[in-house]
């Protein structure tokens, strides 16, 4: 729902300041976790349940010297079932998705109502039960899953290349056991990076509705601080930017669309509101 926060803040009081630097959102690392274990976490568990069946397969075809394409072939049909397995995990997941996303959308917009409240003195809490579910919610909850069944085929590949290379080279069953794990290994420490860039990009997206439906046009720069962060990113850090250009105000350092905060992989540079005064 639009409205002017800055005719809001008018009509209670009459500030004297041109502008009213609103703080900024930072989502806690605990939403970042709670992706990760209600979602992510089962699905890397469920390749490493399925490492015995796996391997018990493998042990059972090594013996046979000259039979390697048939029983190929029967890793590739337990494949096949094992991806049938997680593909309808994916699809249980999905209202554990869905209540992720929505629990994260409540806690920002609370935040969002505190932050305006103690900068402005203005309550909006009406107007943001009344605003329905942000865009970005929706595209959130899209992407999470396309980003879940990528990190299974992903492990998958990753499995069964080393599962078939092992039945090739006729590498003894712990050797492919031990690559298997780590595999699954690898899947869980991408997924922890995917929860906690998720987590950004859906509270990025949610800064920027709340700030275009209050009417605020523009915003500081604040940088993650993460240590290996991006030179440029740095260098942004307090600037005052235009929300839907991403024009500098008063200098020459655009931000272009695929740059703004939150948006590159991994970002956790955040957009602080900025309430102007005509």
């Amino acid at each position: 729902m639009a409205y002017s926060l800055a005719a809001l803040v008018r009509r209670t009081r009459n500030p004297r300041r041109k502008q009213i630097v609103i703080r900024d959102i930072r989502p806690p690392q605990m939403l970042a976790n709670d992706l990760y274990r209600s979602a992510y976490a089962r699905v890397c568990a469920a390749w490493e349940a399925a490492i015995p069946r796996i391997m018990a397969e493998y042990e059972r075809s090594l013996p046979v010297r000259d039979a390697i394409r048939d029983n190929a072939s029967d890793l590739g049909d337990l494949f096949r079932i094992l991806g049938d397995e997680l593909t309808r995990l994916i699809l249980d997941l999905i209202p554990e998705l869905r209540d992720w996303t929505f629990r994260t959308d409540r806690w920002h917009r609370d935040q969002w109502r505190g932050a305006v409240l103690s900068a402005t003195g203005v309550d909006i809490e009406t107007i943001l039960y009344a605003s329905g579910t942000p865009t970005t919610v929706g595209e959130t909850l899209a992407w999470n899953t396309a980003l879940i069944k990528d990190v299974s085929d992903q492990t998958r590949q990753r499995i069964s290349s080393a599962v078939f290379a092992g039945l090739q080279a006729r590498k003894p069953a712990r050797e492919v056991a031990a690559e298997i794990r780590d595999a699954v290994g690898m899947s869980r420490r991408r997924s922890q990076l995917i929860a906690s860039d998720q987590l950004a990009k859906l509270a990025s997206g949610l800064d920027s509705e709340r700030m275009h439906d209050a009417g605020i046009s523009q915003f500081k720069y604040r940088h993650s601080g993460k240590v290996h962060a991006r030179k440029w990113h740095r260098a942004r850090d307090g600037k005052l930017y235009e929300l839907e250009s991403g024009e500098q105000v008063e200098g020459p350092d655009d931000i272009a669309r695929d740059d703004m905060p939150g948006v590159p992989p991994y970002c956790g540079c955040r957009k602080q509101a900025v309430l102007t005064f005509d």
